[in-house]
């Protein structure tokens, strides 16, 4: 118990000698969500995330739910079963990853939907009036779902798909872990929370991007097109596959999570393709790129 009280620590940033108060500061936390059935010790397992979100969000709330937890906050609910999901609430809504601010009106394609926590995130953005959401994994589109379901003021915004997009159409042989459905992806062995003792093989659908994209932005004609990508992997086949075809000359804004092969193949593709780019290294196999024009 007392390891799982220092990792978390760690992460907050507190030194071992403050410990003895951190600890009832991490158990009066948990203490006050008074969740009853906390399965896998999920709460208490967050706590270091749940600080974060308690911070920005002191109106956050949680309850147990079928199994993980129904966070409420911001007048949104969300349904957890993992630590890694509160990561990623954290990251979107906190952290604001995907915080897109314009006068202009924009549509939305979240590729890589997960759990539908940025698709929703885009939603109660007034300016982003459609949002297309891929997610090839069935069950964590079906919590996709559901979470969309919960929140009926801003998912009638959301039309989901589950398939993936990629640079060609085929059936794909990729791990899953339940706890780590952010994870699940080309990668395989790859990323460093899914490997073959913790996970199955599964297969997911992907569709050739360039046989979907185009038919939907031609739906918008005057809207901005932004394409979130948090796929995984498949980030570098996408950007090619809509340089060499030319449908990245229609898109405005991509806002990409790379990963393993490095940020430069992505930045000289949207480079040539007259973007501008921001790109961060958040550590030595991932990172975030904005491109604009």
């Amino acid at each position: 118990m007392k390891k799982q009280i220092h990792k978390i620590l760690k992460k907050l940033g507190y030194k071992i000698l403050n410990i003895s108060k951190k600890e009832k500061d991490i158990q009066d936390l948990v203490r006050s969500f008074a969740v009853k059935i906390d399965k896998n010790d999920l709460v208490f397992n967050s706590a270091g995330y749940l600080f974060e979100i308690k911070k920005y969000f002191p109106e956050l709330t949680l309850e147990s739910h079928k199994e993980g937890v129904l966070a409420h906050f911001k007048d949104l609910r969300l349904y957890i079963e993992s630590s890694e999901e509160f990561f990623i609430v954290k990251e979107v809504f906190v952290e604001k990853d995907y915080n897109l601010v314009s006068n202009e009106s924009f549509v939305v394609f979240d590729i890589g939907m997960n759990i539908g926590i940025s698709s929703l995130f885009f939603a109660l953005n007034k300016n982003v009036e459609q949002i297309y959401s891929f997610e090839p994994v069935v069950t964590t589109y079906n919590q996709a779902v559901y979470n969309l379901e919960l929140n009926p003021a801003y998912s009638n915004k959301i039309k989901a798909f589950n398939f993936g997009l990629g640079g060609f159409s085929r059936v794909e042989k990729v791990l899953y872990n339940s706890q780590a459905k952010g994870n699940c992806g080309i990668r395989l062995e790859s990323s460093l929370v899914i490997d073959k003792a913790n996970a199955k093989e599964i297969e997911i659908n992907i569709k050739n991007i360039t046989e979907v994209l185009p038919d939907l932005m031609d739906k918008h004609p005057r809207q901005k097109k932004v394409l979130k990508i948090d796929c995984e992997g498949a980030e570098y086949e996408i950007v090619q596959k809509l340089s060499d075809t030319n449908v990245l000359a229609d898109i405005d804004i991509l806002l990409i999570e790379w990963h393993d092969k490095g940020a430069k193949i992505l930045e000289d593709l949207l480079v040539a393709n007259d973007f501008r780019v921001i790109s961060r290294h958040l550590t030595s196999i991932t990172g975030m790129i904005y491109a604009f024009k």
